[in-house]
């Protein structure tokens, strides 16, 4: 009996995926260990756990060329939500495995979540309840999200479920998307800009793309200067696109007069970070995608894909290394 392993701690011998796989006729072992799951083990660490593991249900874990050479059983890395920076994907295709994503699981989590921490940011939220608990009644004025300008950088799934909630509040929303949907951008009357022009007129501008050599350190001091003065900064995608020490410098100036941030440069990050004694920073765990519907659905993708994939189909939307076809077996 082939094994597959879940690797994330928020599902239990009762979740549906687990449920699935078994049904199929998989050996399936849920891992119960925080340190892999988070991408904090060693890559000899990560090879004694994966021995003779055909398929992964994939969490925060990093898979090296190491790994992968390490791993002469593994057909299928099936990851959790819509980020693959901690999987080495040249190497996944020259061993033969199949990576994939769930792109259809968690993109409306991720965009309540963003959309939450633009709000918290704006109505000082966590600064208030804090004065309260002190038993001072402070009357301090918070940013109107109506009628003010959210600039989207990225409207892949995410930036798209994103503007619609945005819309719904009767924000103006611009985005910046080098291949957007058309339909969907004319439709809902979006603006598409370039990043300068969109940072210089949005009051608040959230960052829903991926890490890439491209877009690593992309918010350093010389974008942070074009942003309007007194916006907002929203990042639910992924720490590495922002220089998270010149972030502090313009919150600490002002010029950016606030931030909510799910994800940051290091994870875990350093105790020290000059974020955490801000008070208009609002910041979160890397929990954008992580309501109890989204992990449900996520992982139920992840098992079908693998499934999908035992059997002969190919989940063209999930797979993200498609070379890998040419070579693959299982």
């Amino acid at each position: 009996m082939e094994k597959v392993v879940v690797s994330s701690m928020l599902y239990d011998e009762s979740s549906r995926c687990v449920q699935i796989l078994r049904d199929y006729g998989f050996d399936v072992r849920l891992l119960g260990n925080q340190e892999f799951s988070d991408g904090f083990s060693t890559e000899e660490e990560s090879i004694n756990l994966l021995q003779g593991v055909s398929a992964v249900v994939a969490a925060g874990e990093r898979y090296t060329e190491n790994v992968f050479s390490s791993l002469p059983d593994l057909k299928v890395v099936a990851r959790l939500g819509v980020g693959f920076d901690r999987v080495d994907t040249e190497a996944a295709t020259k061993y033969g495995v199949a990576v994939t994503i769930t792109p259809n699981a968690n993109h409306e989590s991720v965009a309540e979540h963003s959309m939450t921490l633009m709000l918290a940011v704006a109505r000082r939220v966590l600064k208030l309840d804090r004065a309260v608990r002190e038993r001072n009644w402070i009357r301090e004025a918070g940013l109107p999200v109506r009628g003010s300008t959210l600039g989207i950088v990225g409207l892949g799934r995410i930036g798209r479920s994103l503007a619609l909630r945005a819309i719904g509040m009767r924000m103006n929303v611009v985005a910046t998307e080098p291949m957007p949907d058309r339909e969907f951008v004319d439709r809902q009357g979006i603006k598409l800009l370039e990043l300068d022009d969109l940072l210089g007129v949005s009051d608040f501008v959230s960052l829903n793309l991926p890490l890439s050599e491209k877009t690593t350190g992309l918010i350093d001091a010389g974008k942070i200067a074009k942003f309007k003065k007194g916006a907002v900064l929203v990042n639910s995608s992924r720490g590495g696109i922002v220089v998270e020490s010149e972030l502090a410098q313009a919150l600490k100036s002002g010029h950016i007069s606030g931030a909510g941030l799910d994800v940051f440069e290091n994870e875990l990050t350093d105790k020290e970070n000059p974020l955490f004694d801000l008070d208009n920073v609002v910041l979160s765990p890397h929990v954008a995608g992580n309501d109890t519907l989204a992990i449900q659905n996520m992982s139920i993708d992840a098992a079908q894909y693998i499934i999908d994939l035992h059997e002969g189909k190919w989940p063209y939307e999930a797979v993200i290394n498609g070379d890998v076809r040419t070579q693959w077996r299982w």
